[in-house]
């Protein structure tokens, strides 16, 4: 049981870190009415609530220099997540 929720916990977070980079590559090449803007539309919805509590931070930042860490610091939030949902199964369970 332990490895089963410790290989599920694994492959939620790594989808999700997949997802978020595969959406800021296709922001370069996404444009309004081309198929790839579909896709790079959908996965906004599914990305955009883990990314918008960083975009928050570093709005001013961002405003000023154009460069948006908001998506590289969801990665390093996602990690720290994975991290901690891994210690605190390993604590149940061991």
């Amino acid at each position: 049981m332990y490895w089963f929720l410790w290989r599920a916990i694994n492959l939620l977070f790594q989808v999700f870190s997949a997802l978020i980079l595969v959406y800021c590559l296709l922001s370069w090449f996404a444009r309004p009415g081309s198929s790839v803007f579909r896709l790079y539309c959908g996965l906004g919805d599914v990305v955009e609530p883990l990314i918008r509590p960083f975009r928050r931070l570093t709005s001013g930042f961002t405003y000023r220099t154009g460069i948006d860490f908001a998506p590289w610091l969801a990665l390093i939030g996602l990690n720290i997540l994975r991290s901690a949902a891994l210690l605190v199964l390993r604590m149940v369970f061991v």
